[in-house]
């Protein structure tokens, strides 16, 4: 199949770059400007806790299916148009988001949010694949860095127009407008398709071949990690003796070191190769939540997420830069797929560690996370040869 815009570096790439970039900061900046205002969404229309957690299904359900249609719609219509659609599907859906008025139009707000997040992070790794591929060197790294600090700035300046008393219909109303400006301005530098004849339809559902079996595999190991950090952190620190303001910087230093890592982690993959960033990257994350279990104080158990942060940075980039350049299925097909294996894990992975926590304490539990991140290692070079 050739590439009308050819394998080579072309006078466009840096817009195209940039151009990504913001796709990823976009999808960085929806996703928080909404979590934090959650706490105020639910007084406002009076939902109890099991409603609440009704609710927060509904874009898990919508990512989820977005992202097994994925594959045959980026082929059938383009990565391009793909990542246009579901940036705009985004940005009306915090709109409808902020003026819903009921259980029911939040929750059909919310699917279409999670449908479009999970079309978007298909759409958008498969431009930074195909980019990446024409720059001949890592740069995938990068843009999941600015996803980071995407979310992170969200969280900041929706907290901080939350503190100044802004309701949150007006405040996603705001964010919406802001990110439309930014699709306008950068939508045209995306990477346009091969010609539609060269364009092969996939198949509606996508399922992992090969090699890519390998990569998902890990990708779900990485997942579990991230999805437990995010939800047990702050509760494992709690009952090693850390106050609720202590507890709470365990995702802030995991998800702080991962950003920096990130965006440090293009030099860092071309220095030392796939394999050996799979390794060295697994094997910190396995000592740093090793001296978290291990740890007498909050202030150790902090200093082995620093640590697991760091290595875990770079590992999704990695995994889906691999995907893209598989042998064995369209690099659009292995990306959805290498994805879906890891919403699966995310789905699954923290319930099944508070069920496990249940039986054998919280702390005793963590030791699951230190096995994935073995399974990681452990796959990391045979994964990688293809």
């Amino acid at each position: 199949m050739s590439d009308p815009a050819g394998e080579s570096m072309t006078a466009h790439a840096p817009a195209s770059r940039a151009a990504i970039a913001w796709f990823f900061a976009l999808s960085g900046l929806s996703f928080s400007n909404w979590a934090v205002r959650i706490p105020d969404i639910r007084n406002l229309l009076e939902l109890s806790q099991s409603q609440l957690g009704a609710l927060l299904l509904c874009p898990v359900i919508g990512s989820l299916g977005l992202t097994l249609l994925s594959n045959y719609l980026n082929t059938r219509f383009g990565s391009r148009r793909m990542t246009r659609v579901a940036a705009c599907a985004i940005v009306v859906s915090l709109v409808l988001i902020g003026a819903a008025v009921s259980m029911l139009t939040l929750g059909l707000a919310l699917v279409v949010f999670g449908a479009g997040m999970g079309l978007l992070n298909i759409a958008m790794n498969d431009q930074a694949a195909t980019l990446e591929r024409r720059y001949r060197r890592s740069i995938m790294s990068s843009f999941h860095g600015l996803f980071s600090l995407g979310g992170m700035a969200g969280s900041l300046v929706g907290g901080g127009l939350a503190t100044l008393g802004l309701t949150p219909r007006w405040h996603l109303l705001l964010v919406a407008g802001l990110l439309m400006v930014g699709i306008l301005i950068s939508h045209r530098h995306l990477l346009a398709p091969p010609p539609r004849a060269e364009r092969p339809v996939g198949a509606l559902f996508v399922r992992p071949k090969g090699r890519v079996w390998l990569l998902g595999i890990i990708a779900a190991a990485v997942v579990f990690i991230e999805g437990s950090m995010a939800d047990w952190s702050a509760l494992f620190l709690t009952e090693l003796g850390a106050s609720r303001g202590h507890a709470a910087l365990g995702l802030a230093v995991f998800t702080g070191t991962m950003a920096v890592g990130r965006l440090l982690g293009d030099r860092w993959l071309d220095r030392v190769g796939a394999i050996r960033a799979l390794e060295i990257g697994s094997a910190l994350a396995l000592v740093g939540l090793g001296l978290a279990i291990v740890a007498a104080s909050p202030m150790a158990a902090l200093a082995g997420f620093a640590l697991a942060g760091i290595g875990m940075s770079t590992l999704f980039p990695c995994l889906l830069s691999l995907a893209g350049r598989n042998r064995s299925m369209s690099p659009s097909g292995a990306i959805a797929s290498v994805a879906m294996l890891g919403y699966l894990s995310m789905l699954g992975g923290p319930p099944m560690l508070g069920f496990l926590a249940e039986a054998i304490t919280l702390h005793y539990a963590f030791v699951a996370l230190v096995v994935a991140a073995a399974l990681a290692i452990a796959l990391a070079r045979p994964a990688a040869r293809s």
